[in-house]
């Protein structure tokens, strides 16, 4: 890892949203390897749910673009009428500039392509929590 891509503060919590069990399974180690706190989702609902009976929200997101019965730009755009109070990075394999631009407009901090690298992912969260603050 670079200085620029030093991991993030070791109290953050981390939610992810995937509906691919080998992907949630991935970040919440990885992100729980640098020290944060991560709970994973399998799809939007369930995160809203949580969120709405939780005491404390996470310090950023992860969420997946492509997902069945309630896509990230969906979850993004409930997240943005509820006013949360934390980042979302937004991972998706559409390289299409016009997603990037949606997601950013519904509130995203960070839209990130497909393969992500583990430095890439850290920095976005740098980032991301730094506009935040």
């Amino acid at each position: 890892m670079t200085p620029d891509t030093a991991p993030p503060s070791e109290s953050l919590r981390i939610a992810i949203v995937d509906d691919e069990q080998l992907v949630r399974v991935g970040l919440r180690r990885y992100c729980c390897a640098l020290g944060m706190t991560a709970v994973a989702y399998a799809g939007g609902k369930e995160l809203l749910d949580a969120l709405s009976s939780a005491a404390a929200p996470p310090d950023c997101l992860l969420l997946d673009a492509h997902m069945p019965d309630m896509t990230g730009l969906d979850v993004q755009q409930q997240l943005r009428r509820v006013a949360a109070p934390f980042p979302t990075i937004v991972y998706s394999a559409d390289d299409e500039p016009e997603a990037r631009e949606r997601y950013l407009a519904a509130g995203a901090a960070e839209y990130l392509r497909k393969p992500i690298t583990g430095d890439d992912l850290v920095a976005a969260i740098t980032r991301a929590l730094g506009r935040e603050r």
